[in-house]
């Protein structure tokens, strides 16, 4: 997998597939994911759009893109090693 780091994409159509992006901001872009072959750590996100292959498994997807967070008041993704999301507390579950 090839490795792209500290990098700033704006008003670009980026494929994910086969690369790792470490610490890149993507503003007005187009992110297409169309398989399993990528990986990101410390990325942003801003007002850009993702394009998943609707064959791949959603659970595998959102467990890659969980590490970001989508604030409304900045209407961006925050990546949470740098903004980490406050914890909430669930009550427990019972079985009827």
């Amino acid at each position: 997998m090839k490795v792209i780091e500290n990098e700033h994409f704006t008003s670009e159509t980026i494929a994910f597939d086969g690369f790792h992006f470490i610490g890149c901001t993507f503003t007005n872009c187009v992110i297409i994911i169309t398989t399993l072959n990528f990986d990101f750590n410390r990325c942003s996100f801003y007002d850009s759009a993702l394009h998943v292959n609707p064959k791949l498994p959603v659970f595998e997807i959102s467990h890659r893109l969980s590490q970001s967070a989508y604030d409304s008041d900045t209407t961006c993704f925050r990546d949470d090693y740098k903004y980490p999301r406050t914890t909430v507390d669930l009550p427990a579950a019972t079985l009827n």
